[in-house]
Order: structure tokens, then sequence, then C-alpha cells
């Protein structure tokens, strides 16, 4: 039989992108630390078109058990998304697949999705999909967030648009 090692990183990172038809976006924060995190100190910046400075913010509030995740939906998302998955709705998710988010733990950049100041056009590719309509979730080997976009795009399973299932 295997055996099940728990592997923890040092903080939080991105863990699901979801950039569906309409409105069903959402964000997805992974805890993999060993620790409940006061989130208060915690924020994402978005960066609209190859903006260089946040078009929006979301200040993250409450605590996130080891191994729980964090989630922001848009507020005209699917019902699913809005009544399971749901921790917060913010306008965070207005993204369209151009957009860079950073995820904050202070002031200490942890994790990016895209390159803030470049606008890419449409999206960043990322596997054999892009930042704008799939569902992108962290490959199971990843433990830990990235600011290096360029490591980053590589670090995605692509799945179908409006996909809510991981």
């Amino acid at each position: 039989s295997l055996g099940f090692s728990q592997v923890y990183c040092s903080d939080l990172f991105f863990s699901e992108y979801i950039e569906g038809t309409s409105n069903n976006k959402e964000l997805e924060i992974y805890n993999t630390t060993s620790n409940i995190v006061d989130l208060s100190n915690y924020h994402i910046y978005r960066y609209v078109n190859g903006a260089t400075t946040p078009g929006d913010t979301l200040i993250m509030a409450g605590f996130l058990a080891p191994n729980d995740v964090y989630n922001a939906v848009n507020s005209a998302a699917d019902s699913l998304q809005l009544e399971i998955f749901a921790d917060t709705l913010h306008t965070i998710t207005y993204y369209n697949g151009d957009d860079a988010l950073e995820l904050y733990n202070g002031n200490v950049l942890i994790d990016v999705i895209g390159e803030k100041g470049i606008d890419p056009g449409t999206n960043w590719p990322v596997g054999t999909g892009a930042t704008s309509e799939y569902t992108l979730v962290r490959m199971a080997n990843v433990f830990a967030g990235t600011t290096n976009w360029a490591v980053g795009a590589t670090q995605w399973d692509v799945y179908p648009q409006n996909d809510f299932t991981h």
C-alpha cells in the first residue's frame, strides 16, 4: 500500500482560476500550511489591461484552516458557484483574461496570474488553454505560489470553461 504524507508550504497561493461564460468567474486561494491563517493580512490586486497600478483590491477577512480554500466569486455567477463555493462576493473577479492578479501577504508578493504592466491582448497562454475561456487548477505537485509568471503559466491543469468540479 502507498503511504500518504502531507506536504506543507509556507504560505497561501492561487489554486483555481475560473474565467467562465458571462459572469461565471471565481478565484480560489489554498492554505496548504499547517496553521490556521488570519486572512486580514492578505489581499489581491487586479491590474486591468496592462496597468501598473491596481484597478481593484480584495482585502480578505476571516480565518482559513489548514488544507482549506477561500473563494472569491462574482456576484452574478452561476448559482452553484454562489451557493456552494462563495466565501465572498467581490469585483476582483471582474477579470476577462488579460488582467493580471497578484496575491500579497502584507507587503510581500507571494503569487501571480499574468504580469502587471503587460497587456497580452486577449489572454495569457496556459498549457493547452489560456487565462480566458477556461478553468485553471493548480497542478497537484505545486505547493507554493510563484512571483514569476513564466514559471506560473506552466503550473496549471486546464479544464473546459464553466467546469466547477475541482
